[in-house]
């Protein structure tokens, strides 16, 4: 923020708004905002150094006024009303002050909470009638905005943390709805009753902008159920009907019919759905609880859309040559560099996104907004009764989280048709992940065979562990083609198998001579496979089980004084997900229902285990590794300068490369931060010293990986 003094009496028009200033009045600018004043009015202006009202840190409100300096897009603005409305609600007899550009004026001028609508710039002698004062105005490309949740960014910068609605305040004009109203009722009319889709896919930034022929491809799955329509501000008209024509779109353009920003509002509340890119289409719709689908490529949605809860994010899954999705890039004015580089107009990201992972959001969003639906009595795993958190809702299920145990769970409860699983044939958004069921078609010679599975972390770990475990009978539950019994097997354990693939039980039996059955459940075993056990393992299981608390109770029966139980499940916490949270509607990974009914926390695990009654119970992943640091992070090119000032460009391979050399102490001591997650419990004692035997085991298994003897 910078203060200046006029030298002359000047009239102008600036930043949506007319300015009469006269000689020696004072003005309160952003730095950025100045320099965007035609160079003839920017030189009439002085720089001057008044002391402004002291930073707002918290304090009690009630009684002060307090002045918000805003300088944002429309959207910003909207998710400004956050934090605008929360701190009235605080504080009912504060004065709340806004500053904001006059093109994002009709955002807040609707809104009973605002007391004063000021333009930016803001003379000061207003602002100096403020007991404090919020500087909103570091916005885009800044480490913290470019970071941060827009919304939760507001409530930051407001000192306020959380609201009690965290999705913004949208006027809505109901005389623009009444005039646009009988627009939205014949097209209804005309498809057939077809629901409306609006799709807008400009954003500010051409680099965030959604490919059009996204909407073409997208036609043979929407048409049956929904009729697009695009809804363009005017500025934007020329391009929308210029891509329409291209690609043979069919959809109705009332972009014509868009004066301004209570037009957009008004179609957005007259749609069904919504389907746009970062924008302020998002904002209204966010704040409208209008079922949206929010597609992002160079910017991680979550940043956008992460407090709404009708909003289904859909993000890019792709690595190219100059850069991996989200790239992080807030705002350019030309294409991408990966782009660029392949000589075209979109983000190359986008292209990763098939349509019908588009339309699979279409119809979960519209799940999110149905108020009359099944909601789960009791927790499947402590049997907790109580009020479950939505935490997200994918491929036509929703999924509560247990504020007790911790576990996150789909309800109703009903797990994939392995019969299904194992021929290849998935369910919705899961024909799009890399689901290991038809494995074992890979199946080599014996030896070949057991030394892949022993390099695969997940089983590394378990080396040095196996040979600490007294030997004797072990049961490996979904045990597939007897990978994980072929090393069992080296380590002098009497191995026996249960999976229920027939073809897999089948290679098990032919091909290494394996004790393995099928069967689904416990009581499908035959007699002689009932136990007792020294040792029950059941890798990647319980999170595809309804009943998992019944597993392990039956699993502790099963196993004999002293036996062992070895599990593990995706690691809710492994680097990815501590780097980026946990990726809502991640479509690419399979981590959903009906493939994954529960998703485990470690202390979940840990839980779990002691109730079934295990005595000695620890929770600890596979190594955190090279390629899975890169999981989290999107490396930038950076630009350096030498003692000589000489330029020195790092690519972001040279940057990942520096990463993850200076990581390597990280890999041989992290405990939880690896992809897949383990539980030991043991049925009695086992006199191990459990946290020795975890931290050399870990660090012994991420050398033999990273450095193989």
């Amino acid at each position: 923020m910078i203060t200046v003094r006029a030298t002359k009496k000047l009239n102008f028009e600036f930043n949506g708004y007319k300015f009469s200033i006269n000689q020696g009045e004072e003005l309160l600018f952003a730095e950025d905002v100045f320099k965007l004043l035609p160079e003839q009015i920017r030189e009439s202006f002085k720089q001057t150094s008044t002391k402004l009202p002291p930073i707002y840190e918290g304090e009690n409100l009630n009684g002060k006024t307090i002045f918000v300096f805003m300088q944002g897009a429309i959207g910003d603005v909207l998710c400004s009303t956050v934090a605008l409305r929360e701190l009235k609600r605080r504080y009912p007899r504060a004065k709340l002050w806004v500053a904001v550009s006059g093109r994002a004026k009709p955002v807040l001028e609707k809104l009973p909470y605002i007391d004063r609508l000021l333009p930016h710039p803001t003379l000061l002698r207003d602002v100096l009638k403020a007991n404090y004062i919020v500087r909103a105005v570091e916005m885009v490309n800044t480490p913290s905005f470019d970071n941060l949740n827009m919304v939760k960014w507001f409530l930051w910068k407001l000192r306020l943390y959380f609201a009690e609605d965290e999705t913004p305040d949208v006027y809505v004009d109901h005389k623009v709805v009444e005039e646009l109203r009988p627009v939205f009722e014949e097209i209804r009319r005309l498809s057939g009753g077809k629901k409306v889709l609006l799709f807008h896919y400009l954003a500010s930034s051409v680099h965030r902008t959604l490919p059009p022929k996204m909407l073409k491809d997208l036609e043979e799955y929407i048409s049956k159920e929904y009729v697009p329509v695009v809804c363009s501000l005017p500025t934007e008209d020329i391009v929308v009907e210029t891509s329409l024509d291209i690609y043979g779109i069919k959809a109705a353009n009332l972009s014509y019919l868009m004066k301004d920003l209570r037009y957009l509002v008004a179609a957005v509340y007259l749609s069904d759905v919504v389907l746009t890119t970062d924008t302020a289409t998002l904002h209204i719709a966010g704040g409208l609880k209008k079922p949206t689908v929010a597609i992002s490529g160079p910017i991680e949605i979550f940043n956008t859309a992460g407090t709404y809860p009708t909003v289904i994010p859909v993000r890019a899954n792709y690595t190219g040559q100059t850069c991996k999705s989200p790239c992080g890039i807030h705002a350019i004015g030309e294409p991408c560099p990966e782009a660029k580089l392949k000589n075209q107009f979109y983000s190359p990201c986008f292209e990763n996104i098939p349509p019908k992972v588009i339309y699979y959001a279409l119809r979960d969003a519209e799940l999110t907004t149905q108020e009359d639906y099944p909601k789960p009595e009791r927790c499947p795993l402590c049997q907790n009764s109580s009020n479950f958190s939505l935490f997200e809702v994918i491929n036509g299920y929703r999924i509560f989280e247990c504020p007790s145990c911790g576990l996150q769970f789909s309800y109703p409860r009903r797990a994939m048709d392995y019969d299904q699983a194992y021929e290849g044939e998935t369910e919705g958004l899961l024909e799009f992940t890399q689901i290991p069921y038809t494995s074992y078609l890979d199946a080599q010679e014996e030896e070949l065979e057991r030394k892949k599975w022993e390099r695969l972390p997940r089983f590394n770990v378990l080396l040095p562990i196996l040979s600490l475990i007294p030997k004797g009978k072990l049961l490996d539950v979904g045990c597939s083609t007897g990978n994980f019994l072929l090393i069992a097997k080296k380590f002098g354990f009497d191995v026996y198998g249960m999976d229920a693939g027939e073809k897999a039980v089948e290679i098990a039996r032919k091909k290494y001579k394996l004790k393995v059955v099928k069967a689904l459940t416990f009581d499908e075993l035959p007699e002689d496979y009932r136990g007792p056990y020294k040792v029950i393992t059941a890798f990647e299981v319980i999170e595809h089980l309804e009943e998992p608390m019944k597993f392990l109770n039956e699993i502790y029966s099963m196993l004999e004084e002293g036996g062992f139980v070895i599990l593990s499940c995706p690691s809710y916490f492994k680097f990815e997900n501590m780097a980026l949270s946990y990726r809502k509607f991640k479509w690419w990974w399979g981590d959903y229902p009906p493939n994954h009914i529960n998703r485990f926390k470690p202390w979940t695990l840990f839980y779990a285990l002691k109730l079934a009654g295990f005595k000695e119970v620890v929770v600890f992943t596979e190594p955190l590794l090279t390629g899975t640091v890169l999981e989290g992070i999107t490396p930038k090119a950076v630009q350096l300068k030498d003692n000589q000032n000489r330029i020195i460009n790092l690519t972001p391979q040279t940057v990942a490369y520096i990463i993850l050399e200076n990581l390597k102490p990280l890999y041989v001591n992290a405990r939880l931060l690896g992809n897949f997650q383990f539980a030991i419990g043991v049925k009695g004692d086992s006199g191990i010293n459990w946290e020795k035997v975890l931290q050399d085991s870990i660090a012994i298994s991420c050398a033999d990986i990273m450095w193989p003897h």
